[in-house]
Parts: C-alpha cells; structure tokens; sequence
C-alpha cells in the first residue's frame, strides 16, 4: 500500500456569492494531514473567495481565509502546490468540517462550478 493518499472534497458552488457547507471524513489508514490544495478551474473565481476548516472541531482555518493564499496557478510543478501543515493534524478517520464562500465575482457561464479540496494524507513513519 502507498504510503500517502491524495483525497479529494468536492464543493458544489451554485451561484454568485455562495457560501457552501461540507464536510467529510478522513480515509482511516492514514495518519496524518500534511498538506491541502484547493482547486478552482476558472482562476477568475478565486479572489475573495473563502474558505473556513475544522479538524475534529479543532479550527484550522477561519471562514474570512482567501482562497488565494492556499492555491497556485499551472505555473507551479504539482509536488509543490501543496500548503504544508507545519503542526501535527490527526486523520485516520477524522471528521472535516468546512465553509466555502464564493467571492461573487461574476464570470460569464461559471456557475455551477466545482471547488476541489485536495488533502494530502500520510502514513506517520514517512511523515519528516
């Protein structure tokens, strides 16, 4: 088995202006979170949206933090578009907890649209 697990949340984003509830579990054979990315396919949509994350009710992120910060253009090679946890958060089948918010920038043809939010899980022995 792979020592790590790329798994993904999807965020149904309907209209302008948003603001989504989901929530997930952790896959149970990893053992930590290490990083995030999210994912936007129309990078127009990204500016002032926002997302909120809890871990197991423990807040993460606050539900004003941009999307922005967290995400990357093509530009980036894709083992670095990662935002890396610098503390530890427990996964092995924790429960996610999250708000995202569309900034309401208008784009012609956008909505619905699809927010992707990526967990990067590891096994703890390779976590370094």
């Amino acid at each position: 088995m792979k020592h790590y697990k790329f798994q993904q949340i999807r965020v149904r984003v309907n209209a302008p202006g948003a603001s989504v509830r989901f929530t997930a579990e952790t896959d149970k054979q990893y053992d930590v979170i290490r990083g995030l990315y999210i994912s936007i396919a129309d990078e127009r949509l990204q500016p002032s949206s926002t997302i909120g994350l809890k871990v197991n009710g423990q807040e993460v992120f606050d539900d004003a933090h941009e999307i922005r910060l967290l995400t990357c253009g093509n530009q980036v090679a894709p083992n670095e578009k990662f935002f890396l946890f610098e503390e530890h958060l427990e996964a092995a089948g924790s429960s996610i907890e999250g708000r995202f918010t569309d900034g309401a920038n208008v784009v012609e043809h956008a909505y619905p649209y699809d927010a992707k939010v990526y967990l990067w899980l590891t096994k703890s022995e390779v976590q370094k």
